[in-house]
């Protein structure tokens, strides 16, 4: 153990590794890079966190480095769970600190990982309805601001944020609702306080430049929460955090709102044997207002069928240019269920099939999820590896983006099935990669410019589900007006001065230094679907 590791250990009741095999453990992420830290930390409780922020700041004051980054479940798909610094892990604040029933609140600690806080929450009949991976923290799930839904309406975590609690740069604490209430305040005593006036005062001289950025559901690039700052209900600081990818400050706890669990929902499948009967049958279900609508390419399923593992959706063979579409029919009232399923039956001709879930075929229904991870970590050398999951596509431009992408698919040699949402019309694909070969690499990069190229023609975002973290940011600097890019670059130094969280990502992000980080394998990695 190096001495900065034992003289850290004898000031935190946690604890500091600096052997090699732990440091190797968390240098990757689920992106294709990797970075190796010099220490990992484990805090045992805030004070913990506390002080070994403010040790990196003292250093960064005196010149020398030592960043913070800090790491949930590490599953970042773009590079920000890890850093060459310290890596901080949230695995031992893990508490559910208190569920409200009443008010229809809970506070947690943010490594409290989702399927933790369902099982809680699902024993007092409430839900949190965001998307994420069941092992992901609810501060990962923050920082990358995943998508949630509102009332069966699209939307994002943000829409559940109460209040939160923030280790900023100098280890200073942040309430962000006490200090919303004094965000006028000419009281600068704290770098919570003046980091609110600053802030406010910066948007409040550049309203109308951010007013111009896209919608937080449609770009999750950069800050996405900085509109939600300064919303209806005036100025509130939670949001800032939210796709911040802790470049800010370490989430520590947080209140979030939470809703009543719906009924048992009575899921559909309809397979579509091309994109004409896929646009109608979306048509169809948007109409009915149908929820938690997925799809996924026909030529998926022929992927899974080689694991050994099969969905009985299809009578026969699924055509190549196939789709499955599975959707949910939310609804307070049964009734009301019903008809939403009988419309759909009538509105689509008998050529296309609506499957109704029931007690013989729910098993296919559940086995969806799994099946598609299996089938994104079955590897034979090459791996179906993240590097642009969810790019939002407008509506009106799903069949031109979906021609494009077969027409790429045949120009580059490269098979690139999608699967994703409907409800937020994100759009994943996972192109297979040999990750120790730097030729794949090369290859990989030019089929993602090109890639990027057809999701502008689109006019679309490539940051529509999740931010864009160090390896994506280069490509959207490229894409992003300079005034916008000079508005997150003040909101960084605002609240990280001597950029001692997670530097190297977003506007920071440099591209000559993603060839060097190139990871050099997968093995024994499993695949997020998310």
């Amino acid at each position: 153990m190096n001495k900065l590791a034992i003289y850290l250990n004898q000031h935190i009741d946690g604890m500091v590794y600096s052997a090699p095999a732990i440091l190797e453990k968390y240098s990757t992420d689920r992106s294709v890079l990797s970075y190796k830290p010099r220490l990992v930390a484990v805090p045992a409780n805030v004070m913990d966190v506390r002080r070994l922020v403010k040790f990196s700041s003292q250093l960064a004051a005196k010149g020398m480095e030592m960043p913070i980054t800090v790491r949930g479940a590490g599953y970042s798909k773009t590079g920000s769970a890890i850093g060459s610094g310290i890596v901080m892990l949230m695995e031992r604040l893990n508490r559910i600190q208190e569920i409200d029933s009443r008010q229809r609140l809970v506070r947690v600690q943010a490594g409290v990982t989702l399927a933790e806080l369902r099982t809680a929450l699902e024993a007092n009949a409430l839900e949190l309805p965001i998307v994420g991976d069941p092992h992901e923290t609810i501060g990962g799930l923050i920082s990358n601001c995943v998508s949630a839904s509102v009332n069966t309406k699209p939307g994002t975590i943000i829409d559940f944020i109460e209040d939160m609690e923030v280790v900023l740069a100098d280890g200073s604490l942040l309430q962000s609702g006490q200090a919303t209430t004094k965000a006028n305040s000419s009281n600068e005593k704290t770098l919570g306080l003046k980091c609110c006036k600053m802030l406010n005062s910066w948007l409040t001289k550049n309203s109308a430049i951010f007013e111009k950025m896209d919608n937080a559901g449609e770009n999750r690039s950069w800050y996405p929460g900085i509109k939600d700052v300064c919303g209806k209900r005036g100025f509130k600081l939670a949001p800032i955090f939210c796709g911040a990818e802790g470049t800010l400050g370490v989430i520590t706890e947080v209140i979030l709102r939470v809703e009543p669990i719906f009924e048992s929902p009575n899921y559909i499948a309809i397979p579509c044997a091309n994109v004409k009967e896929f646009t109608r049958a979306i048509k169809v279900l948007k109409e009915e207002k149908f929820t938690d609508i997925v799809f996924y390419s026909s030529e998926i399923f022929a992927e899974i069928e080689k694991t050994g593992k099969s969905l009985k959706f299809f009578r026969t063979k699924p055509s190549k240019d196939g789709f499955l579409l599975v959707a949910n029919a939310k609804d307070d009232s049964r009734t009301r269920r019903k008809v939403k399923i009988r419309a759909i039956q009538k509105k689509l001709p008998e050529s296309i099939r609506v499957i109704i879930a029931d007690r013989k075929n729910i098993g296919d229904f559940a086995a969806i999820q799994e099946n598609l991870i299996a089938y994104l970590s079955e590897s034979n050398l090459e791996y179906r590896v993240p590097v642009v999951d969810q790019v939002y596509i407008p509506e009106e431009k799903r069949a031109e983006f979906v021609t494009k992408l077969d027409e790429l698919s045949k120009e580059v040699s490269m098979r690139l099935p999608l699967y994703g949402s409907v409800d937020y019309n994100t759009y994943t694909i996972r192109p297979k990669l040999r990750p120790d070969d730097m030729e794949s690499y090369k290859k990989l990069i030019m089929v993602l410019r090109k890639y990027i190229a057809i999701v502008k023609e689109c006019d679309g975002n490539i940051c529509g589900g999740s931010p864009e973290g160090r390896f994506l940011a280069p490509f959207m600097k490229a894409e992003t007006n300079p005034a916008i890019l000079e508005l997150n670059r003040k909101v960084k130094e605002i609240f990280d001065e001597n950029g001692i969280f997670n530097p190297g990502i977003k506007h920071e992000a440099d591209a000559r230094l993603i060839f060097r980080h190139f990871r050099d394998g997968y093995g024994g990695e499993f695949q997020s679907s998310f």
